[in-house]
């Protein structure tokens, strides 16, 4: 095998350690707070805003390849017979492409750089309270399923997620720009921290079997019922559009932010999926997928908005 080959299949086996895919999840909010910061502040810092997105996405990585190693630890992944290309995590561990060790070691590294680059960030921006930002990214990623507070074992991940995804990395990345903490950036980290917050929803229901076997109580293992997990799930899909179409008419957000409504075929489509009689999980697959896609869509929507709003004035 030549060298170009070994490289390749190595860099192929860490992205899918890492969970690339799901990027998107992280990327996507931090160019909202980057067009928030930017909207108000009238200029952009493109160099923090880079370190923003690495330190975000190594953080991302992290937390990922954690979630891994203590899942396989609880015997969550490894029970778990229904895992899809959604679900059940990496499978890395499970397959023997990676011990347990070398994963752990390899969440570690991804904090290790996340901390440099935050120190980085410090430096460049002189804004030493990014230092909490980071201190609670990285406590949210590493403690979601690290014993022994286990935060996806009590029911408390989603919100964790949530708070993560939204609000830790809207404002975050908006204060980098500004040196503020905005009130507008919470405004839009609640729709994008609500759409993240629903791919693990969905991805929580295909994984509700093996997560029971590990006493692993997520939301929808103690809700017990797929019908009305399903119906909490549409209702918070039905709450971000109204939630950004109401701060467009109060005045909070710029009237830019209705292009959102071009996006509306694509949420009608996931709202009817999801009230499709489901036989077996993996019929669900559809579901996760449509998720992730409008999360990311839609957030970056919002984060276009704010753009063309500080262009047009």
């Amino acid at each position: 095998m030549s060298a170009n080959r070994k490289l390749s299949d190595s860099l192929k086996l860490w992205l899918r350690a890492y969970r690339a895919p799901f990027l998107t999840a992280s990327v996507a909010p931090v160019i909202l707070g980057t067009s928030v910061g930017w909207y108000e502040n009238g200029r952009i810092n493109f160099v923090s805003g880079l370190l923003v997105l690495l330190g975000t996405i190594f953080a991302h990585f992290g937390a990922n390849i954690f979630n891994d190693y203590y899942d396989h630890l609880t015997g969550c992944d490894d029970n778990n017979l229904d895992f899809t290309p959604f679900s059940g995590g990496s499978r890395t561990i499970q397959n023997g492409l990676l011990t347990a060790r070398q994963a752990f070691w390899a969440g570690l590294l991804a904090f290790l750089l996340v901390v440099l680059i935050g120190l980085l960030l410090i430096i460049y921006t002189g804004r030493p309270a990014l230092i909490i930002f980071g201190i609670v990214g990285l406590a949210i990623g590493f403690l979601y399923t690290a014993i022994p507070v286990k935060l996806a074992y009590r029911g408390l991940g989603e919100m964790g997620i949530f708070i993560a995804f939204g609000p830790l990395i809207v404002i975050g990345a908006s204060y980098v720009q500004t040196g503020t903490i905005s009130f507008l950036a919470f405004l839009a980290s609640v729709p994008a921290g609500l759409l993240v917050m629903l791919i693990l929803y969905a991805n929580e229901i295909l994984d509700e079997k093996a997560d029971r076997s590990a006493d692993k109580n997520t939301i929808i293992v103690k809700i017990a019922n797929r019908n009305t997990a399903l119906k909490i799930y549409r209702l918070i899909l039905y709450v971000v559009p109204i939630w950004i179409i109401v701060f467009v008419i109060v005045g909070y957000f710029p009237y830019w932010s209705l292009i959102i409504l071009c996006l509306m075929p694509k949420y009608i489509g996931t709202i009817f999926l999801s009230k499709k009689p489901f036989n077996d999980v993996k019929e669900m697959v559809p579901l996760s997928a449509n998720t992730i896609q409008l999360q990311f869509l839609m957030t970056i929507t919002l984060a276009i908005s704010f753009i063309l709003a500080g262009i047009t004035g």
